[in-house]
């Protein structure tokens, strides 16, 4: 009787000790793909990072686009696109951590992280644009700034997309 219900306990909690935690996905990544991660990655902080850009980001650029951008001022420009640069660079880096230790995407699937990173890409562009424009006495800003804020939109469109599909599913 002893034999078996130590048999049927072992059975039991046989999956909790074969199970592999964050570490363990961690370790597997590191030595499967030849990387090693830098010590602050793990799925919280990824989690953070990608909220973090839906919600204060997003209203930083926006807060630029409304206010900042039709001045097509330099300076602005190239804050903004550092400023997009900077949390490419967080969000690619999380993507590809959370990847590799096989525990999802940044924006929730391939498609809506491509989707967000490139409408990053692109708006980064448009701002490196009107840095690096010859200076002008007579030009028209709303010109100058028109691909700007059209790429803008398009990150804006993919952000409040994913925004809302998160909130759909009750995941904020």
């Amino acid at each position: 009787m002893k034999k078996i219900t130590l048999t049927i306990l072992l059975l039991a909690l046989s999956p909790l000790s074969f199970a592999c935690d964050e570490t363990c996905k961690r370790a597997k990544a590191e030595t499967a793909n030849n990387v090693k991660f830098a010590s602050y990655l793990n799925a919280k902080y990824c989690k953070s990072t990608g909220l973090d850009f839906l919600m204060q980001g997003r209203k930083s650029l926006q807060n630029y686009r409304d206010k900042q951008l039709a001045t097509a001022h330099r300076g602005g420009a190239k804050n903004i696109r550092n400023f997009i640069l900077q949390r490419k660079d967080w969000l690619q880096e999380c993507d590809n951590y959370l990847t590799l230790t096989e525990q999802g995407r940044i924006f929730r699937d391939k498609e809506s992280t491509d989707k967000i990173i490139s409408a990053m890409t692109g708006t980064a562009d448009e701002l490196q644009k009107i840095m690096m424009r010859p200076k002008s006495d007579v030009e028209s800003l709303e010109l100058v700034t028109a691909p700007a804020a059209l790429k803008f939109d398009e990150l804006f469109k993919a952000v409040d997309a994913h925004y809302l599909e998160l909130q759909r599913r009750g995941l904020l």
